[in-house]
């Protein structure tokens, strides 16, 4: 009667050890996991198990530097070439910090409106509705001064829409031009330029996210071209000679500040990023970090090139 008892507590105990290995094991695995997910939190979402479409820090990265890089770094080195490199650099220095500080002053307002607007809940339920300049105004100001800001936005947005549909029109009136061999009027090219361009934005912000990247990466690879073309001509005497810091300001911190200009896209990261307001400050880092590394670059290689003291009509040389 012994004999068959102590076999039973035997295999009880073998059992017990079995379930104990196979919960140790599970426990490892997902520990495993947890660090997985933690080294690639930057490029993956955290909620992807959950089905949310949550952004990317990479991504909205992008977006914040793909709205600050526009235009206004054509002009750049034809605007700060009297002041030189060393205080255009100081100047863009300035923008930055500026740019970065709105930035995060930005991300808080909207944090807080849509925190007093919308639960947590709602906004994964109802997948959307943060809080945007307007709503802010709203919350701080009234009615009078939603009212307001909806004004200025209106006449700011005009105006950069205006001004990219125009030149865009010429652009595609000089390409059709010189390499179809087809006349086109600029105004028909304006009208495909924002037809295009808009039907784009038609798409929602994660479609938007995948053509900007691929804009992006396009700038970054011309970038790369011009620079690559230009460096070999860089003269470090025409970076070190030309100083002249009375002309920082205005003529550096005014183009400086709409380069890097991007504060308007906040509240859009903030909703992209899921309302995770640290996932957003990593991105207008990231985002603003972008720019000013390309600006830099930028006025080097064409400051470098060319020298002031022989020039004639120096901004048209450039």
């Amino acid at each position: 009667a012994f004999q068959p008892q102590h076999q039973c507590h035997r295999l009880l105990r073998i059992h017990y050890s079995q379930q104990t290995s196979c919960r140790n094991n599970q426990l490892y695995k997902t520990d495993r996991l947890s660090n997985s997910q933690i080294n690639t939190q930057l490029f993956t979402s955290q909620n992807d198990k959950e089905g949310n479409s949550d952004g990317t820090v990479v991504g909205a990265s992008l977006l914040f530097a793909g709205t600050a890089i526009g235009a206004g770094m054509i002009a750049l080195p034809a605007e700060t070439i009297d002041a030189g490199f060393v205080p255009s650099v100081f100047g863009l220095l300035l923008c930055w910090i500026f740019t970065y500080i709105t930035s995060l002053v930005t991300l808080e307002a909207s944090w807080l409106a849509s925190s007093s607007t919308i639960s947590s809940e709602q906004k994964n339920q109802e997948g959307g509705g943060g809080a945007g300049f307007l709503s802010i105004s709203k919350m701080a100001l009234g009615v009078p001064g939603e009212i307001l800001t909806a004004s200025l936005f209106w006449f700011l947005l005009t105006a950069i829409i205006v001004a990219y549909t125009a030149e865009g029109g010429q652009l595609i009136s000089q390409f059709s031009k010189e390499i179809i061999h087809t006349d086109i009027a600029p105004t028909i090219g304006s009208l495909v330029f924002a037809t295009f361009f808009a039907s784009l934005a038609t798409y929602g912000t994660s479609r938007v996210d995948a053509i900007n990247r691929i804009f992006v990466f396009g700038l970054i690879a011309t970038f790369i071209g011009l620079v690559g073309v230009g460096f070999p001509m860089v003269k470090g005497s025409n970076l070190i000679d030309q100083s002249n810091w009375g002309m920082v300001y205005p003529p550096v911190i005014s183009i400086g500040i709409l380069s890097f200009g991007a504060q308007n896209v906040v509240p859009t990261l903030l909703q992209y990023l899921n309302y995770d307001p640290l996932k957003t400050r990593q991105a207008i880092l990231l985002g603003s970090l972008l720019p000013l590394t390309l600006y830099t670059i930028w006025e080097a290689v064409f400051l470098g090139v060319i020298d002031t003291s022989n020039a004639d009509g120096s901004k048209m040389e450039v």
